[in-house]
C-alpha cells in the first residue's frame, strides 16, 4: 500500500465517523490547548523577568564588592576577613583588576552621602550621585546629549533622572504620562539640612551646585537612575556632607578604599573567568549573566511543571482517541477481513488504524494550538488592561511598550503539534494490534 493510497483511505474512514472523531479530538483540542497556555504563561514570566535583567545592565558588566567595606567604616567581621584574606578594593587592586584578561574598564563606584534632596530651581527631586573615574566610565556608557568631558561642579546624568523632579500633583492630576524637564544645562543644588540649636528649627544648607552638561542613553538601572561626577570632586562632597569624613578612607599606604568597583569586559564570554577569580580572592561579585542563568534555570523548571499539569488533560484525550479506535474495530470487521482477503497485510492494517488515530491527534493538536493562541492575545489584553504600569514581572508595560504575560516561543506550537499527534499515534497501537491479529474467515463471517 502507498502513502497516497494510505492517505486517502483514512481520509475517507475519518470522514465517516465525523461526529466520533469530532467529539474525541475536541478532548486532545483542550489538552493542547492547557498545554500551550500554561508553558506560554511560564514563558511569559521568564521573558518579562530576563527583560527587566537586561533593564538593569549588560551582559558584558561585572559588580565586584568589599563586604568588610561599608560606609567608609571596615567592620569587625570585614577585619577578620582581611586578616585571613589580606584582600581589600584598594587603588591597588583596582590597578590589578584594569590588568586582568578581558578588562576594558573599571571604575569605582563612590556613593556621595546625601543628607537632602537635589534642587532644579524650586523643584525637590532625586537622583543618587556617584563619583567614577571619568576615563573608564567613557568606555562604559554613551551619552545621548551633551559630553562627558566634565570639569569641576558639573556632572552627567542618567536618562530617567529627569522623571524624579515631575511634582507630584503633575503626577496625579494629568491624565497622560507628564513630560519631564529639561535638565540640560541647568543647575542642581545638593541641599543638607542641619539642626539649628540656638533657633531649634531644621536648617536648609546648599553644599553643592552641580551643572548638567550631559544626559547618558539608557543603560540600565543603576546609571538611568544616577548622577556621575568626577572621582575627587565625590570625596570632596562627601568630606562637606560628613563635616570632615570621608567614605574614601585612606588604607595603611595612604591609598583610598571603595565599596564597589563597576568592570566592562569585551565580551560577555570572558565574564565568567574574570568573576571566578576575583571570588576565589574573597570577593563578592555580582553578574548579570550568572544571575540570568540562575533564572533561566528556574523557569525551565516552572516550564516543565506547568506543561506536565497541561498535559494531564492531553493523557485523558489519549484514553478517548483509543476508545474511538477499538469502537473501530467491531464496526468495521468485516471490512478488515476483506481488506486482508485481498491481500493487504497486517503491517497494511496496522498502518490504517495507527494513521486514523495520529490524524485525530493531529486534528486536535492543531485546534489546540489555534485556540491557545487566541487565549493567550485574550490574557494579553486583559493584562495591559488590569496590570498597574511599570513593566517587568510584577507590573504592567511602560508607556509606549509592548507587554506579553503570555509569549508563545516560536518552537511551542510546533511542538505541541508534534506532541498530540504522537499521543494519537500511541493511543492507536492497541487497537491496530487487535485489528491487525483478526482472522480474516471470520472476520468476513462478523455480524
Amino acid at each position: 500500500m502507498t502513502v497516497r493510497d494510505l492517505l486517502a483511505l483514512v481520509l475517507s474512514n475519518l470522514r465517516r465517523i465525523k461526529a466520533r472523531v469530532g467529539m474525541t479530538a475536541i478532548g486532545v483540542v483542550i489538552g493542547t490547548a492547557s498545554v500551550v497556555v500554561l508553558v506560554s504563561l511560564g514563558a511569559g514570566l521568564q521573558k518579562q523577568a530576563t527583560e527587566s535583567l537586561f533593564s538593569m545592565g549588560g551582559l558584558d558588566e561585572l559588580v565586584v564588592r568589599d563586604d568588610s567595606y561599608r560606609g567608609g567604616m571596615i567592620t569587625e567581621v570585614g577585619r577578620e576577613q582581611e586578616r585571613q584574606a589580606g584582600v581589600k578594593l584598594d587603588d591597588e587592586k583596582l590597578a590589578e583588576i584594569r590588568q586582568m584578561e578581558g578588562v576594558i574598564a573599571a571604575t569605582p563606584f563612590v556613593e556621595v552621602m546625601m543628607q537632602g534632596p537635589l534642587k532644579l530651581d524650586r523643584q525637590e527631586g532625586w537622583g543618587q550621585i556617584y563619583g567614577v573615574d571619568m576615563d573608564a566610565f567613557v568606555k562604559i556608557v554613551e551619552v545621548e546629549q551633551g559630553t562627558l568631558d566634565l570639569y569641576r561642579g558639573q556632572v552627567v546624568i542618567g536618562a530617567s533622572v529627569p522623571e524624579n523632579f515631575i511634582p507630584w500633583e503633575e503626577r496625579e492630576q494629568s491624565e497622560t504620562p507628564p513630560v519631564p524637564p529639561d535638565m540640560m544645562d541647568k543647575t542642581l543644588q545638593l541641599v543638607k539640612y542641619d539642626f539649628d540649636e540656638k533657633s531649634m528649627f531644621p536648617a536648609e544648607t546648599t553644599v553643592g551646585r552641580l551643572q548638567v552638561v550631559g544626559i547618558l542613553k539608557r543603560h540600565g538601572y543603576r546609571y538611568d537612575y544616577g548622577i556621575f561626577m568626577p572621582l575627587k570632586e565625590a570625596q570632596k562632597l562627601n568630606q562637606q556632607m560628613g563635616d570632615g569624613g570621608s567614605p574614601m578612607t585612606p588604607g595603611s599606604q595612604g591609598r583610598g578604599r571603595y565599596s564597589q568597583i563597576m568592570i566592562k569586559v569585551a565580551h560577555p564570554n570572558l565574564g565568567p573567568a574574570v568573576e571566578q577569580a576575583l571570588k576565589d580572592q574573597g570577593f563578592s561579585v555580582e553578574s548579570d549573566r550568572a544571575m540570568l542563568g540562575e533564572i533561566n534555570q528556574f523557569f525551565v523548571v516552572v516550564q516543565a511543571i506547568l506543561g506536565g499539569i497541561g498535559a494531564v488533560a492531553l493523557l485523558v484525550a489519549a484514553f478517548g482517541i483509543a476508545n474511538t479506535m477499538t469502537m473501530a474495530i467491531y464496526e468495521r470487521t468485516r471490512e478488515i477481513g476483506l481488506m486482508k482477503a485481498i491481500g493487504a497485510t497486517n503491517q497494511d492494517v496496522m498502518s490504517v488504524f495507527l494513521a486514523e488515530a495520529g490524524g485525530i491527534g493531529f486534528l486536535g493538536g492543531l485546534g489546540g494550538v489555534l485556540l491557545a493562541l487566541g487565549l493567550n492575545a485574550a490574557i494579553n489584553l486583559l493584562a495591559q488592561m488590569l496590570l498597574p504600569q511599570g513593566g517587568g514581572i510584577f507590573g504592567g508595560p511602560q508607556q509606549g511598550e509592548s507587554f506579553s504575560l503570555a509569549y508563545t516561543p516560536l518552537w511551542l506550537p510546533v511542538f505541541a503539534i508534534t506532541f498530540a499527534t504522537l499521543i494519537g499515534i500511541g493511543s492507536g497501537i492497541y487497537p491496530a494490534i487487535r485489528a491487525a491479529a483478526l482472522n480474516p474467515i471470520q472476520a468476513l463471517k462478523y455480524e
